[in-house]
């Protein structure tokens, strides 16, 4: 029997329940949050790291606070960094946050990307952490050059995976080496009395991007004795199938390029000759088997290549005793047709351009003075030509 008593226990109960469900009930999800990011200036290398501003897209929260996360006590920026920014939010009164995934985020401005959001309090709070373009640019110039005896020393660069260390005699270049450590031993690159210095630049890791050069080091001079007794003499020793170079008063080449006897060779970072195809400072030369640096034109594997008289590979269009030629991205001599931005040439089987008529597949073609075939037009005696460039007869 439903008493008087019964029911107002029930009363009780639902008007406590009201009490509640009001709260949570005006309590709204906010369905998507959206972000604006700004800043004065796109970093690059080199850069202070700087401030990042973000404005809230909606009523429904406010942005608490803005900071990169992922500096690890950095002053400055450098290339391959990527900038992460963490945004915490509030959500305004009678709102919360309830989502975390990626479509619920709208996030425009300095090429932010959404990367990852929480939630905290039941909603109240949330960080949103978003990731910045790549920063650009070159690595900066090394710093503190300077000579320990032979060695040539400076100062880390951040960013770098290896170095180009330019040594120079009386202003000019003598060798261009690369290095992963901050030193290089010049012993046996003295070998001619001179004024020595050196200068660094960085190879960046994230992009092999080359560096600002640094200025000169401070002056190292060398007399005609002393260059001597930097190994400006020695004897090649075979080792294992392979050969260095020792010098009499002791070390070796290694690591770069070394002349002897007035030919140029190749040592890797062991001090081994090294033979083939190598490629330094982003430049390929061709070293004999007796490991000399080849220059004109060598024949390697059936295919012919052409290396300037510095040992560099060729590529492109290359004018070689009175003839063209034309070398592909590989630095492979090519034959016969050959197709350029749209016009025909034709090489003769020494790979040289050829001009005038020329007889091909028991066709007749004319070439012009650049070596471009003629189409769809009269040639200069008179004969007329169709649009694959055939004589019609």
């Amino acid at each position: 029997m439903y008493t008087k008593k019964m029911f107002s226990l029930a009363m009780a109960a639902f008007l406590s329940a009201m009490a509640v469900f009001p709260v949570y009930a005006g309590t709204e999800k906010i369905d998507t949050v959206r972000l604006e990011f700004s800043y004065d200036k796109e970093p690059e290398s080199g850069d202070d790291i700087g401030d990042i501003s973000v404005r809230a897209r909606d009523d429904s929260y406010d942005v608490d606070s803005v900071e990169y996360t992922n500096l690890e006590d950095k002053d400055v920026w450098t290339v391959g960094d990527v900038p992460e920014v963490k945004v915490e939010l509030s959500a305004s009164e009678g709102y919360r946050f309830s989502y975390t995934s990626k479509s619920h985020f709208k996030i425009s401005g300095c090429d932010a990307e959404f990367k990852k959001a929480k939630i905290y309090d039941d909603g109240d709070y949330m960080e949103v952490t978003v990731e910045l373009d790549r920063i650009g640019g070159k690595l900066e110039a090394t710093d503190n050059l300077d000579w320990n005896d032979s060695t040539a020393e400076w100062d880390e660069v951040e960013g770098s995976k290896s170095y180009d260390v330019k040594l120079l005699r009386d202003d000019k270049t003598v060798t261009t080496v690369n290095t992963s450590n901050t030193y290089f031993d010049f012993s046996g690159y003295f070998n001619k009395e001179g004024d020595y210095t050196f200068r660094v630049r960085a190879i960046a890791s994230y992009n092999d991007k080359a560096g600002e050069w640094s200025e000169d080091s401070s002056s190292l001079y060398v007399d005609e004795d002393e260059a001597g007794s930097y190994g400006g003499s020695g004897r090649w020793v075979q080792e294992g199938g392979r050969w260095w170079y020792s010098y009499s008063t002791g070390g070796y080449p290694a690591d770069g390029w070394k002349q002897i006897d007035g030919v140029w060779y190749l040592f890797d970072r062991s001090g081994y000759m090294l033979t083939g195809w190598q490629k330094v400072d982003r430049q390929w030369y061709y070293l004999g088997s007796n490991g000399a640096l080849t220059t004109g034109w060598q024949n390697v594997n059936g295919q012919w290549y052409y290396l300037n008289g510095s040992g560099e590979m060729q590529t492109g269009w290359q004018y070689v005793s009175g003839r063209w030629y034309y070398l592909n991205s590989s630095g492979v001599m090519q034959t016969g047709w050959l197709e350029q931005n749209g016009q025909w040439y034709y090489l003769d089987g020494s790979g040289a351009m050829t001009t005038g008529w020329q007889s091909v597949n028991g066709r007749w073609y004319y070439m012009g003075g650049s070596g471009v075939m003629f189409r769809n037009t009269w040639t200069p005696d008179g004969r007329y030509v169709d649009g694959s460039g055939a004589w019609v007869q």
